[in-house]
């Protein structure tokens, strides 16, 4: 995984778990990079990667069933 984590640091933990930590520009940045990745995730942290979680899973949960967008204040 970590020739495509880009410019993360992976620490492996075990045969099948490692740590990702990395950085952006903002919580909803940070929050869809491990989406590319076919992974559990848990965040170790702050609580507001979990908000920006729950946003995202909403946003994809209105995507997945053909529900309209939110507007930005509602996202």
């Amino acid at each position: 995984m970590s020739r495509h984590a880009r410019d993360a640091v992976v620490e492996a933990l075990g045969p099948d778990r490692c740590r990702v930590v990395t950085g952006s520009w903002s919580w909803a940045g940070l929050v869809g990079t491990p989406g590319r990745f076919d992974a559990g995730i848990e965040v170790v942290g702050p609580s507001e990667p979990g908000d920006a979680f729950a946003r995202l899973t909403l946003r994809c949960a209105r995507a997945a069933t053909g529900a309209p967008a939110a507007s930005p204040a509602h996202r």
